[in-house]
């Protein structure tokens, strides 16, 4: 088995479901970011205190790893309910995004400071969220397409072997989310910080962590 194909080809052949999370995940950020003005004296100081108290706490990166991979295995077994969860993380997480993104742009410290914060796992933990999100949403379809193929009088066996390529792209979409997932947290456990406190010195500030 060629894993650099098997994994090409989970991606290749599930573009569509990647299309939509990326075009529900644009739709969440545009929202975010039109109401930033009138939802920031509510969201604000919620995300404010989540941020710094997650950072915080991030020396210890497992906490992190251990928060971020129940995340995942969330997202993806609580999608088998028809991909609900998936969808409603992805617009939550691109919602989210757009408000900071929208908020921050107002002051240059504020904006520095965010991204500082964001950028160095964020990067990494994106990609994660999207994998996650197509592997709940190919474990919802597998499911269904076996249950109905059962149901048109194929045996289990040929029900199951008929989609078998889709179980195996959420196996491979998981495993890629997790491991994803365990590089952005020690990124956010061990250089995040380090970069906030520099960051913040370097506008005057004191050390965040």
């Amino acid at each position: 088995m060629n894993i650099k194909n098997e994994i090409k080809e989970a991606f290749s052949e599930n573009k569509k479901i990647f299309l939509i999370l990326i075009i529900l995940f644009a739709i969440g950020f545009v929202i975010g970011a039109i109401l930033a003005n009138d939802i920031a004296p509510i969201l604000m100081p919620i995300l404010k205190e989540a941020m710094i108290e997650e950072n915080a706490t991030s020396i210890d990166a497992f906490n992190i790893m251990s928060h971020n991979l129940n995340s995942a295995i969330t997202i993806i077994f609580a999608s088998v309910f028809f991909a609900i969860f998936a969808v409603i993380s992805i617009i939550s997480n691109g919602f989210v995004i757009g408000f900071m993104a929208g908020y921050t742009v107002k002051s240059v410290n504020t904006l520095i400071l965010y991204l500082v914060l964001i950028l160095p796992h964020g990067i990494i933990e994106l990609p994660a969220l999207f994998c996650s999100c197509a592997s709940g949403i190919l474990l919802f379809l597998f499911i269904f397409r076996t249950i109905k193929d059962k149901i048109d009088h194929y045996s289990f066996y040929d029900a199951f072997d008929n989609n078998r390529n889709t179980l195996k792209h959420m196996l491979i979409l998981m495993i890629i989310a997790i491991v994803l997932f365990v590089i952005a947290a020690l990124i956010e456990g061990f250089i995040t910080p380090e970069l906030g406190n520099i960051a913040n010195q370097l506008m005057g500030g004191e050390k965040l962590f």
